[in-house]
């Protein structure tokens, strides 16, 4: 095997090792708390003295358990039609199209030009409306964004950009809004069910889709000779995942009735005065700016690398991808290892930690030349994308009230969306500009550790 694969393979079996204990962990943990759950209805039908027992209205393992499953089938089967997009988006465009590159690069402007103006309303909108009617909603709009990808009229492929923005703002805010809501209205703290394993658990099942949506739309496209095939596999994606919401999901609300106490909350957000709230969205901004800008510039950094080596192969971008991956599960893992097993530090110290190790390991880049410095550098990075998401989600999921949830998700997302625009409109060719982006990118991320610490609250 060669470098690349042999990495890969330490990933799968790294990765493959921890999701078999945690597997044996939940499994102790499920038992035990059968167990107490036996002794209390035992105990409740002694009573006392003849007198009934009180009856325990404390959430069970069983409740837990009904939880999970109608939300992560749903999970992984929307960020599966996600992930069955994103590699096959661009050369869709540009190579079976033959759209110019000036054009492709309008078209996904447009998208997150959509997706920063659709988060000043779809989180309200969700809010009055019902969040389950939103995560509904996605799956249409997203079906639709799809079916624009037959079509060559360059009219309707950018209508489907504007719909493909607006789905990815709903996927990120009403999903997680209707998440943590249900998880409070349950009362499932009192159960094994952690929220912060829960978002750890998300990022995982997101890294083995991803892997999996990769393959099965390469399949696709071999079968079909298009890249319109992955975009028909998300629509059967989504059909089903709407098929589960509709049937067994409730639907819950924020405080649509707008008491003048909640108006004043709302404006303080958009007035920047809760700083918690302010530093969350200064994260976002800049790590998943970060993220996206590292999607753009990765495969020119390890080409010029392998170049620099003297070696005139072609690359495995898709066993580095795979190997990227792996990362970011370990990473998850690794979250949830840190933060609900071992506790060793609390979720505003890992927050801040991994955006500064984030920061060091795209300065580095800039340093080492080396290509196989280069990817392990990459794959650090990845791995603080895996600790980061579950970490920012716990995190909002403490600071931001089940009230305005969605809504203030939303409003999170508008700085991202304006960082990634003017980032992608300033973009150039060349070793020199993508080590000046990494380099400010990692200047950005120092700050942003800096302000954690000083601001965020365990």
């Amino acid at each position: 095997m060669d470098f690349y694969q042999i990495n890969l393979a330490a990933f799968v079996l790294g990765n493959g090792s921890m999701v078999y204990r945690q597997y044996r962990q939940d499994k102790r943990a499920d038992l035990s708390e059968r167990i107490q759950g036996f002794d209390a209805e035992n105990n409740n039908g002694a009573g006392d003295g003849g007198h009934p027992a009180k009856v325990d209205t404390a959430p069970t393992a069983s409740s837990a358990k009904q939880f999970t499953n109608i939300f992560f089938p749903v999970y992984v089967l929307v960020w599966g039609a996600d992930w069955l997009q994103g590699p096959f988006i661009y050369t869709l465009y540009k190579d079976e199209k033959k759209l110019p590159e000036e054009i492709v690069a309008r078209l996904f402007t447009t998208g997150f030009l959509a997706g920063a103006i659709s988060a000043l309303f779809v989180g309200s909108l969700a809010d009055r409306f019902g969040r389950k009617n939103a995560c509904l909603a996605y799956c249409a709009i997203t079906s639709l964004s799809c079916l624009s990808v037959l079509s060559n009229n360059i009219t309707i492929l950018f209508a489907g950009r504007a719909l493909g923005g607006l789905g990815t703002t709903l996927m990120y805010t009403v999903f997680e809004a209707w998440m943590v809501t249900e998880y409070n209205q349950r009362a499932l703290e009192g159960t094994s069910l952690k929220l912060s394993s829960i978002f750890g658990r998300m990022i995982t099942l997101s890294s083995v889709v991803a892997v999996l949506a990769g393959l099965v739309g390469q399949v696709f496209v071999s079968w079909t000779g298009t890249n319109c095939a992955p975009f028909v596999a998300s629509i059967c994606c989504l059909a089903p995942a709407s098929f589960i919401i509709a049937r067994k999901w409730s639907e819950n609300f924020g405080d649509s009735g707008s008491a003048p106490k909640e108006k004043k909350d709302s404006l303080k957000l958009l007035l920047g005065v809760d700083k918690q709230v302010l530093t969350l969205g200064l994260t976002s901004c800049c790590f998943e700016g970060s993220m996206y800008l590292f999607i753009f510039f990765w495969s020119p950094a390890l080409k010029s690398s392998h170049l620099l080596a003297h070696q005139h192969s072609a690359l495995p971008f898709g066993i580095i991808f795979a190997s990227f991956m792996g990362a970011m599960m370990l990473g998850s893992m690794l979250f949830t290892k840190i933060l609900t097993d071992k506790r060793w530090m609390t979720c505003r110290e890992l927050l801040q930690t991994v955006v500064v190790l984030a920061s060091g390991s795209l300065l580095c880049t800039v340093f080492f030349r080396s290509e196989y410095v280069t990817f392990w550098l990459f794959c650090v990075f990845e791995l603080c994308v895996g600790m980061y998401f579950p970490a920012m989600g716990y995190q909002k999921g403490k600071v931001v009230g089940d009230g305005e949830r969605a809504h203030i998700y939303g409003l999170l997302r508008i700085p991202f969306n304006i960082f990634v625009v003017v980032a992608l409109s300033l973009t150039k060719e060349g070793d020199a500009y993508r080590e000046t982006i990494f380099m400010t990118c990692s200047g950005l991320l120092l700050i942003v550790g800096a302000v954690v610490g000083v601001f965020l609250h365990d």
